[in-house]
């Protein structure tokens, strides 16, 4: 019995591991930099997070396997740079391309190649189908207007038709490129609704019934398109936008959030189901969501109460670790570091004493002249009551090692590498990206959260929150370029006039 059990054990096992989406993805930059990340982003969620951020070698070479949450389009970032890659689960996915020639926006595909192929030949081919049309169309008669409409979905449908015939693209993915244009061509339909009666010069001009019938075709099934497309999201408050302007002039309180005016206005919008309700306020609250928000505690409350699909309540609720850190006053999440000499170390050794923990990486290079100068001021200033940890999310611990003597030379602080770097379990507990990198975090002589994650020291809450902890007052934090240098010595005349005397 225990032999059969331990057999079902071992299959439900293999088949959780077979669900998760693996990519492998590789390829090269040429021209590319180890300081610069390749990121990648699932922009279809609310919480619009990178879930892989990897770098190249010195050749630009880089490889990485990542877990993706479902397959479809994600953007691909890198140098400043975005594009759009297609990632399936169980693929390997070579990208290859020039850094001058603005990666990852252009690339060359390798290995699981059809859908990312697909994907390429189709938006090359409406790039070039929009830039044919001519920019009167604004001002054309509404019905030849929406004629033109019906012909460019009915073009582009076929061309993607055919390229998903040559390319053997996945359905899936050809429908989800109909249904943007669809999006596409709902905002493009909105313009000429907002625009049409100022540049013909009717000002009474209103959408008819036509135009409007047409319009909801374009929407088809609402609620996906809004779970699937931040454009539509987009589209979607553009409709409101005069409307929500007028409402939120006569109910915009002085110590009250956009979020709150809106959910106030839409809450009674009968046309509107809740998911959609959902997703714009998320949209909506995107805005207010920021480290400064006085009343961050606040607006996530009446987040909480006010949506009710739960993939967006846990969306907007890593937006909030990512945005303001771990909750003040809870535990710090119990993790293993490893030293330089590659000894493990807990994080519990750090309680008993106050801890100023920074997170960084190799790839931040302005550390070493922007951010060191400051921190030794600090250590210098805290370290008889508070412990400085310095924690390095590179990818591999060699390249910490190298980083910790290089950056960190003669500061004083436990230099500890977390394993896996921006994949490691520390970097999930801490809601730790690469955006924000450096960044710093106080913990109690208990080990517990003492303050919201900072992006820099220079911030006014950060001294605040340090003195508080330590129990004493330091002095003011000044940038590297603002610190006073020494005044000279006295000049001694009596001494000068000796001198020049005996010379």
């Amino acid at each position: 019995m225990k032999k059969l059990l331990l057999i079902v054990l071992c299959t439900l096992f293999i088949v959780s591991c077979s669900n998760k989406k693996t990519v492998v993805i590789s390829g090269k930059v040429i021209g590319g930099s180890p300081l610069e990340r390749i990121e990648i982003v699932d922009m279809s969620g609310v919480a619009t997070l990178p879930i892989a951020n990897f770098g190249v070698d010195a050749q630009g070479n880089f490889s990485d396997t990542i877990q993706i949450p479902k397959n479809g389009v994600y953007t691909l970032s890198y140098g400043g740079n975005y594009g759009t890659v297609y990632l399936k689960g169980g693929e390997n996915v070579r990208l290859s391309g020039n850094s001058a020639a603005g990666f990852p926006k252009v690339f060359t595909v390798e290995g699981d190649s059809k859908n990312n192929v697909f994907l390429q030949k189709t938006q090359t081919y409406l790039d070039n189908y929009f830039s044919k049309i001519q920019q009167d169309i604004i001002t054309q008669d509404e019905a030849k207007f929406i004629d033109q409409l019906k012909k460019f979905r009915s073009d582009l449908n076929k061309e993607m038709d055919n390229l998903a015939k040559s390319t053997g693209a996945d359905s899936d993915l050809v429908k989800w490129k109909k249904d943007e244009l669809d999006v596409n061509l709902l905002s493009f339909s909105g313009k000429y609704i907002e625009l049409h009666g100022q540049v013909t010069g009717k000002p009474d001009y209103k959408a008819s019934q036509k135009l409007k019938d047409y319009q909801k075709e374009l929407k088809g099934d609402e609620d996906a398109k809004i779970k699937m497309y931040p454009s539509y999201r987009g589209y979607m408050l553009s409709t409101l936008g005069q409307d929500f302007q007028a409402y939120a002039m006569k109910n915009q309180k002085p110590d009250g959030t956009t979020t709150e005016v809106f959910i106030n206005y839409i809450k009674d919008k009968k046309d509107y189901s809740q998911l959609v309700k959902d997703y714009l306020i998320s949209f909506v609250a995107g805005m207010d969501m920021h480290p400064q928000q006085a009343n961050s505690e606040k607006l996530m409350k009446l987040l909480n109460d006010n949506i009710k699909d739960s993939e967006v309540k846990a969306g907007l609720e890593k937006v909030e670790k990512a945005v303001y850190g771990l909750k003040v006053g809870t535990a710090a999440p119990s993790v293993d570091f490893i030293d330089v000499s590659g000894k493990k170390v807990s994080s519990s050794s750090f309680n008993g004493k106050p801890t100023l923990i920074m997170f960084y990486a190799s790839w931040n290079p302005y550390i070493a002249e922007s951010v060191v100068p400051m921190l030794k001021e600090v250590t210098n200033a805290y370290k008889s009551k508070v412990n400085f940890v310095f924690i390095d999310v590179d990818d591999n611990a060699a390249q910490f090692k190298k980083t910790a003597v290089a950056m960190l030379n003669g500061t004083e602080g436990q230099k500890l590498y977390a394993k896996g770097g921006l994949k490691s379990e520390m970097a999930q507990k801490y809601a730790l990206y690469g955006f924000k990198l450096p960044s710093f975090l106080i913990l109690d002589k208990d080990g517990k959260i003492a303050s919201k994650s900072f992006m820099s020291m220079m911030e006014p809450d950060f001294k605040t929150a340090l003195d508080k902890v330590s129990g004493i007052t330091g002095p003011v934090i000044t940038p590297p370029q603002m610190q006073v240098q020494p005044a000279p010595a006295p000049v001694d005349s009596a001494k000068v006039k000796t001198e020049a005397k005996a010379k």
